[in-house]
């Protein structure tokens, strides 16, 4: 049922379950951090952020399921307009 997804990750049920499991506990906290951070800005300053960065770097960057690179190439893509937008604006 799923063992393509595997197969192109090149990963074991076991492995992606783990990375899965862990993945998701750092976004948890991620979330919690940035809630808190809302409420009190002195508290956990960058915390989302970092762990959003680090994920993608030890995860996506050079992944070997290749679709992964089409996800980031389209959001490299949509975000470089959004910033070449904004810099045309802030000219004008």
């Amino acid at each position: 049922m799923f063992s393509k997804h595997l197969e192109k990750s090149k990963e074991t049920y076991i492995s992606h379950l783990i990375w899965a499991i862990l993945a998701s506990l750092r976004l948890l906290w991620a979330a919690i951090a940035s809630l808190i951070h809302g409420f009190f800005p002195n508290l956990f300053p960058g915390t989302a952020a970092k762990t959003v960065i680090d994920l993608y770097h030890k995860r996506l960057v050079n992944h070997p399921n290749k679709e992964y690179q089409k996800y980031i190439d389209f959001y490299e893509k949509k975000y470089e307009r959004r910033i070449n937008s904004k810099i045309d604006s802030d000219a004008h």
